[in-house]
C-alpha cells in the first residue's frame, strides 16, 4: 500500500515539474520575440485634424523608429490614400534619439467630395539582419470627416428663390441726374456760343438761291455807270471795280479762277471756253486798260471809261445763257436755243 502511494506521488511530482519547466520556458521566450520584432521597428500614423471642409488640406504623417541595423522600405510617392489626393510630399533627414533612428514622412492631402473617408493602411517593409526575409508593418487606418461649405439644408436641389432687389440709393440717383442735366445745359450753351461765333442764328436760316452771274454783273455795271466816281476823279477806283465785275462774271459763267489770274493767263483760259475770238480780244484790251490805270497810274479820257462800260455790258449780254422761253420770244428756232444751252 505504501509502495503504491509512493509511486503515485512520484509520478505526480514528475508531471508537476514538467509543467513548471514548460511554463517557465514559454514565459522566458515571449519577451525575447517582442524585442526582435515589435521593438526593432515601430511605426505611428496620425493626421493633424479629423474633420475638414471640402477643399481643405490635411497633414498625414508617418513616424518610424528603428534600430540602426534595420533597413526600411517606405511606400512610394504615389501611395494609395483612398479618396484623398496627394498635394505635397515632405521627407526630412533622419535623426538619432536614444540609440534609435527616427524617420518621418508627411503627406499633404485633400479631397473634393463630402462624407466620411478612410485613409487605408500603408505597408512599410523592413529587414532585420541576420534575417534575409523582408517583414511588413501595416499602419492604422484613419477616418476623416469632410463637410460641405453649403448650409445644411435637406436635399441638394431647392426651390428657386425670388430675385432680391437691391435697395435703391435715391441720393445717388438724384446726384447723377443733376450731373447729366448740368452737362446738357453746358453742351447747349456751348452750341449757342459756337453758332454766334460763326455768325449764325440758333435756327437754320433760309438760304436764298444764288442769282445767275450775268444778272449780278449787269446790275453791278449799271450801278457803276450811275456812280459819280469819274466826276469826283476816282478814276483808279472806277477801273478797279470794272475789272473785278468782269472777273467775277468769268468765274461764275465759265468756272475760271479769274480773280487770281493775270490778264495774260485769263485771256488764254477764256479763249478755251468762249468760242467768239473777237469778244475775247475786246475783253483782253479792256482788262489791260484797267491794269494800266491800277498799276501804271495811266489816266484815260472820260470817253474811254464810257466805252469800256459799253463793251463790258455787251460781252455779258452776248455770253449769258439763253433759255428756251427767251429764244421763242425772239423768234429763234428751238434747235438753236438748245444748242446755246448745251454750249453754256
Amino acid at each position: 500500500m505504501n509502495r503504491i502511494w509512493t509511486q503515485t506521488r512520484s509520478k505526480t511530482l514528475n508531471w508537476f515539474w514538467r509543467a513548471a519547466l514548460l511554463l517557465g520556458g514559454v514565459m522566458a521566450s515571449a519577451p525575447q520575440a517582442r524585442a526582435q520584432t515589435g521593438a526593432s521597428v515601430t511605426v505611428d500614423s496620425r493626421v493633424d485634424k479629423a474633420e475638414i471642409t471640402i477643399g481643405d488640406t490635411v497633414r498625414y504623417t508617418l513616424r518610424l523608429s528603428r534600430e540602426a541595423r534595420a533597413q526600411v522600405r517606405w511606400p512610394s510617392l504615389g501611395a494609395n490614400l483612398g479618396a484623398f489626393e496627394i498635394r505635397n510630399y515632405h521627407k526630412p533627414e533622419p535623426r538619432t534619439e536614444n540609440n534609435r533612428i527616427l524617420e518621418e514622412i508627411s503627406y499633404t492631402i485633400s479631397t473634393f467630395d463630402t462624407g466620411r473617408f478612410v485613409i487605408p493602411p500603408l505597408v512599410i517593409e523592413y529587414l532585420m539582419p541576420p534575417d534575409t526575409a523582408w517583414q511588413a508593418l501595416h499602419t492604422e487606418s484613419l477616418e476623416i470627416h469632410v463637410r460641405s461649405l453649403l448650409s445644411s439644408e435637406a436635399g441638394d436641389i431647392r426651390e428657386v428663390k425670388s430675385p432680391w432687389e437691391l435697395p435703391r440709393d435715391w441720393r445717388r440717383v438724384v446726384l447723377i441726374a443733376t450731373l447729366v442735366g448740368v452737362l446738357i445745359v453746358l453742351a447747349a450753351l456751348g452750341y449757342v456760343w459756337w453758332r454766334k461765333r460763326q455768325g449764325k442764328g440758333l435756327l437754320p436760316q433760309r438760304i436764298e438761291p444764288q442769282r445767275p452771274p450775268h444778272e449780278m454783273a449787269l446790275e453791278e455795271l449799271a450801278q457803276l455807270r450811275t456812280s459819280d466816281l469819274l466826276a469826283r476823279g476816282e478814276i483808279k477806283l472806277f477801273y478797279s471795280l470794272l475789272s473785278e465785275i468782269l472777273r467775277r462774271y468769268f468765274e461764275g459763267r465759265y468756272g475760271l479762277a479769274a480773280l487770281e489770274m493775270t490778264t495774260m493767263e485769263l485771256d488764254r483760259e477764256l479763249r478755251q471756253v468762249e468760242p467768239a475770238p473777237q469778244a475775247c480780244d475786246e475783253m483782253r484790251d479792256l482788262l489791260e486798260m484797267c491794269d494800266l490805270v491800277k498799276f501804271a497810274k495811266f489816266i484815260p479820257a472820260h470817253e474811254e471809261a464810257a466805252l469800256g462800260l459799253e463793251r463790258a455790258t455787251a460781252f455779258v449780254e452776248s455770253t449769258k445763257p439763253v433759255t428756251l422761253e427767251a429764244s421763242a420770244q425772239n423768234g429763234a428756232p428751238a434747235a438753236a436755243a438748245e444748242t446755246n444751252l448745251i454750249n453754256s
